[in-house]
């Protein structure tokens, strides 16, 4: 008996095999030329869907993309998505909510090739056509289907620690695709693609987020020009590069009001902003409160 995530529409319970429940971080599914996958849908959570037999086109965004077996692809929460022209089309499915899992995506940004498929990819799928997908041999698609049964089975059978242990494999899964991906990306085709730079750079940037980082010095890492790098940057990210600094500071920010007792001051020097007054103004005017006002609201710290 499947149950199905409360959060999915249009779906239900007798297009897709869920094996799911509220508690529970993510769940799989196996689809295969049902009506279900013809339905224009968005869900809430992440998807990440394996091709496992026939052909087909896959439509996100508003943009249409063929697939074939051994495509792997992200679909992102709030995103349209349908497949059509099913030719004997089969697809393995994993579903999860990132916040969720017992590992956060912050520490999984740590592992080379995660935030390059699990954000990049999609987020430029138009500009790059689908170029940068994951396409998995037999042998990688033998090893996720292992991550499918053991999630499969756990959910089944359910027992004490479920929703950690499905976590936890989750984690597991997603370090698996990201090293596949990572791999491809320095013995394939797509070796020193700009995708793969501008992960270096969101590294660069998260690496030295409390210290002065320039256009210049983002640049260099890119490997271009600072007009070059602004221009393609601007174009994959969709917002400028000091738009996304300061964007990436306020969340730092927001991050260490929550888990930590640091006062302003220690928490705009280790943010790279000037002053704690510079960090209320921002802070304000991004999340309609004061970082004080905001720590209160959420019973977190406060010096």
């Amino acid at each position: 008996m499947s149950v199905l995530i409360d959060s999915i529409e249009i779906m239900d319970a007798s297009d897709l095999y869920l094996i799911a429940s509220g508690n529970s971080p993510g769940a799989v599914n196996l689809v295969k030329n049902q009506k279900t996958l013809g339905h224009r849908h968005r869900h809430d959570f992440h998807e990440l869907t394996v091709v496992l037999d026939g052909v087909g086109t896959y439509e996100y965004q508003e943009r249409t993309y063929s697939i074939k077996p051994g495509d792997t692809f992200i679909t992102l929460p709030g995103e349209l998505h349908h497949y059509r022209n099913q030719q004997n089309l089969s697809l393995m499915n994993f579903i999860w909510y990132p916040e969720q899992l017992p590992v956060t995506p912050e520490k999984l940004s740590d592992i080379p090739g995660y935030r390059t498929f699990f954000s990049l990819e999609p987020q430029s799928r138009s500009i790059f056509k689908f170029e940068h997908r994951l396409v998995l041999d037999p042998e990688q698609i033998y090893s996720l289907q292992t991550y499918f049964r053991r999630i499969e089975t756990e959910l089944h059978h359910r027992s004490d620690g479920t929703p950690t242990y499905v976590g936890l494999i989750f984690a597991e899964l997603l370090i698996a695709v990201s090293r596949f991906y990572n791999e491809k990306q320095k013995h394939g085709k797509s070796t020193n693609n700009e995708l793969q730079k501008l992960d270096e750079v969101l590294n660069f940037l998260h690496d030295n987020i409390a210290g002065k980082v320039t256009l210049a010095q983002a640049a260099k890492v890119f490997g271009s020009s600072e007009s070059t790098f602004f221009r393609i940057f601007k174009r994959i990210m969709m917002e400028s590069f000091s738009d996304y600094l300061l964007n990436l500071r306020l969340q730092h920010a927001r991050n260490m009001l929550l888990t930590s007792n640091k006062t302003l001051s220690e928490i705009s020097m280790e943010c790279g902003f000037c002053d704690s007054n510079y960090l209320c103004f921002r802070f304000r005017k991004k999340f309609g409160q004061s970082p004080h006002q905001f720590r209160m609201k959420n019973n977190a710290f406060f010096g």
